[in-house]
């Protein structure tokens, strides 16, 4: 046993030196069909796949002359060894087609701009309808689970779709006409409750308008942000820039520039500032998802807007 315990001095080691985050993109159209989980496990020193170190995302798609489902099931093992679908929370947005959606025999149906969400399932059947391939994006919190060593053992809030006339409807009535950040945050009465007003008691998602000719003030958070890009028409002026300072102006030093493209994952790494920007002439929408539900009720998210 004397070979396995350590010890280390408090002053030098209380804030131990962790592998940065980088920025990374990954767009469906990059994917392969069925089921592509966006795996960084090495820079986490873990075996189980994660994007995140509590979130795993991926994309599913189908191609249209496929009728056959995607299967995923609480009991299958990855050839990591570990269940990816260990999750307490999963959320699906549909970029493209429709389907329905069997969770342990419950039918749902959705299609393009919708989102699903559903807690602990024993098995999810994705059934293509339609005449066009259906590509949905896919995120859980099985990292945080698989981490944990841990295993879910009830619902904690209930399955439930949010409409694309749901989503934009809320998004017309409730964005401040005079503010250029026009975002809605997706709750229900089991995170109300609760008090974090996030979409599950762990993820946090806010469906985001980049209106045209808009600079947005920066901003961060302790959080890794998995930014999708659901709508961009105009990708050469439409960007994220990401970076660790600002100037006596409030804008970013030396930034990085991560342009937007329609079906696109980006990784904003926590703790840097970055911000939104529209030099052009037609709307985008965004769909950042964050672990931030936890980090809410922790106190810990940290939010700060320049």
């Amino acid at each position: 046993m004397d070979d396995y315990i350590t010890a280390y001095e408090y002053e030098k080691n209380v804030n131990p030196k962790l592998t940065d985050i980088p920025i990374n993109n990954n767009n469906v159209q990059d994917c392969d069909y069925g089921i592509s989980f966006l795996n960084f496990a090495d820079l986490y020193n873990v075996e189980y796949e994660c994007t995140t170190p509590n979130l795993l995302a991926s994309f599913i798609k189908i191609e249209k002359n496929d009728n056959n489902p995607v299967i995923l099931s609480n009991d299958l093992i990855s050839k990591t060894g570990y269940n990816v679908f260990n999750a307490t929370s999963n959320l699906f947005f549909v970029l493209q087609g429709s389907c329905d959606v069997f969770i342990d025999t419950v039918k749902y149906t959705v299609s393009e701009g919708d989102i699903l969400i559903t807690p602990i399932f024993g098995s999810l059947f994705i059934q293509r309808t339609g005449d066009e391939d259906l590509n949905i994006y896919y995120i859980n919190d099985s990292p945080l689970l698989n981490y944990l060593g841990s295993r879910p053992d009830r619902k904690i809030f209930k399955t439930a779709v949010y409409s694309k006339e749901f989503l934009m409807t809320n998004l017309l009535n409730l964005s401040d006409p005079k503010n250029n950040r026009k975002g809605i945050l997706l709750s229900n009465k089991d995170t109300e409750q609760i008090g974090t007003n996030t979409i599950t008691p762990v993820l946090w998602s806010l469906y985001n308008e980049l209106p045209p000719n808009t600079v947005q003030r920066s901003h961060k958070h302790n959080s890794v942000a998995i930014d999708l890009c659901i709508s961009c028409e105009d990708s050469e002026n439409i960007y994220t820039l990401v970076g660790k300072d600002l100037d006596e102006n409030g804008n970013i030093i030396n930034p990085t520039k991560v342009y937007w493209k329609r079906g696109e994952m980006f990784i904003t790494p926590p703790g840097l500032w970055h911000s939104h920007n529209n030099t052009g002439n037609t709307f985008a929408y965004i769909l950042p998802i964050q672990d931030a539900g936890l980090l809410l009720y922790q106190r810990i998210l940290g939010i700060v807007l320049n």
